[in-house]
């Protein structure tokens, strides 16, 4: 009897998920069907008798691996997602197998037949399965992300760029999401959601400090205490001050480190 949990938003996909799964094995126990980062982080810290994951990457919330930078994962992970570039992550983080949406019951059976097989292992030699995995990809160029050095934006009657690098932090507001450059000029981006820009940022330079704001590394000019579990940090020497969610403040202090 496999424990298995699944991490996903779309609820057309849960019930996809769950079709292939009976397809390939007819005794497992579904232990949660959750649907944001938060809620993720809070069931591992809770339940560590899990067999396999599958989960999304793009959630409702943020990213999945924003849940394993939190919790080690104890059992090998299959990612699913519409996009590509998350390859080297995903088996940096115990993954096993990437789909890629929408995939087929066939594609889905060869992953499940990869977590069979794995699981037929000692964990010793399942440790050693996925060192090596992260050995070939780390450090490999060809798979290295490229990011965007500049944003276009479009005006009344132009398009204009703004560079990356100029950019101090953007802020999602009711649908819309604006930069702020260096210069305090507030810019409409094209991007409908955070999730969407944060694709195209080298996650070293930009964070997420909470829901709606992710700022960039070289414009933190200090931080302060804001409340038990939460930082102000200010930044573009002191022309913008925001705050860290609760959550997120252990690992943005982690990522300053």
């Amino acid at each position: 009897m496999f424990k298995i949990l699944i991490i996903e938003d779309e609820a057309p996909a849960r019930k996809k998920l769950i079709k292939y799964l009976e397809q390939a094995c007819s005794s497992f126990t579904l232990l949660a069907e959750i649907d944001t980062v938060e809620q993720a982080i809070e069931y591992l810290q809770m339940h560590q008798d899990v067999d396999l994951i599958i989960s999304d990457i793009e959630l409702r919330d943020g990213n999945a691996f924003e849940i394993f930078d939190v919790i080690t994962p104890s059992c090998p992970i299959i990612f699913t997602t519409a996009y590509d570039e998350f390859l080297m992550n995903a088996f940096e983080t115990s993954g096993i197998a990437y789909l890629l949406k929408p995939y087929s019951a066939d594609k889905f059976m060869k992953a499940w037949d990869k977590f069979i097989q794995l699981k037929g292992h000692q964990k010793t030699q399942y440790a050693d399965f996925l060192n090596t995995i992260n050995r070939m990809f780390v450090g490999n160029d060809t798979l290295s992300k490229i990011y965007k050095e500049q944003f276009s934006i479009r005006a009344a009657q132009e398009i204009y760029f703004i560079k990356t690098e100029d950019i101090v932090y953007f802020q999602a507001n009711e649908g819309v999401v604006f930069a702020y450059d260096k210069w305090n000029k507030k810019h409409i981006m094209p991007q409908a959601t955070l999730k969407e820009i944060e694709e195209h940022l080298n996650p070293k330079n930009f964070f997420r400090i909470n829901r709606s704001e992710t700022l960039q590394r070289q414009y933190i000019h200090k931080i302060e205490r804001f409340s038990k579990n939460a930082v102000a940090v200010y930044l573009n020497n002191n022309k913008a001050v925001l705050k860290t969610s609760q959550n997120r403040t252990g690992e943005f202090n982690s990522w300053l480190e």
